[in-house]
C-alpha cells in the first residue's frame, strides 16, 4: 500500500504534517523580559513589600492623610516616605518580629504576586530602605 493512502495515524511522525507547528528553528522567547520590565517589576515588588510594613507597625494611625486613616491602610500613594518617616518610631527590638509577619503577609495574609515580591519581603529591613526608590519623595 503506497504512503499516501495509510491512515494518518499510521504514518511515522516524520511524514505527518501538522498544520499550526512551528519551524523547528523558531524559538520561544516571550518567556523573557526586558530590561525596564524588569525594573518595573522589582519596583513594584519594593513598594508592595512597603506597604506590608506599613501595615504592620501600623503607620497608617499617626499618618495626617485622611485616607490612611479611613481605609485603615497605610499610604497607597507614597509607602516609602511613611515607611521611612515611622520607622524612626520602632524599636529595634520589634523589627524581626515585623519581618516575619510581612514574609507571612501582613496581618490579612497575602500571599505574593509573583517571585520577586516572594525574594523581596525576605530581604532584610536595612535594604529594604536602601532601595533607590525610597529617597523621601520618590515611590
Amino acid at each position: 500500500m503506497p504512503k499516501s493512502r495509510l491512515p494518518k495515524s499510521n504514518l511515522p511522525k516524520s511524514l505527518r504534517k501538522e498544520s499550526n507547528s512551528k519551524q523547528p528553528t523558531e524559538k520561544q522567547y516571550l518567556k523573557r523580559r526586558t530590561v525596564e520590565a524588569g525594573i518595573k517589576l522589582a519596583e513594584d515588588a519594593h513598594a508592595t513589600v512597603w506597604r506590608l510594613y506599613n501595615d504592620v507597625f501600623g503607620f497608617w494611625r499617626i499618618c495626617r492623610k485622611k485616607p490612611c486613616r479611613r481605609n485603615r491602610r497605610c499610604c497607597t500613594g507614597e509607602p516609602a516616605r511613611c515607611l521611612m518617616v515611622g520607622l524612626t518610631s520602632v524599636p529595634p527590638a520589634e523589627r524581626p518580629k515585623a519581618q516575619k509577619d510581612v514574609i507571612a503577609g501582613g496581618p490579612r495574609r497575602i500571599p505574593p504576586k509573583n517571585h520577586m515580591e516572594y525574594l523581596v519581603r525576605r530581604q532584610p529591613l536595612h535594604a529594604l530602605t536602601g532601595w533607590p526608590g525610597a529617597a523621601p519623595g520618590k515611590s
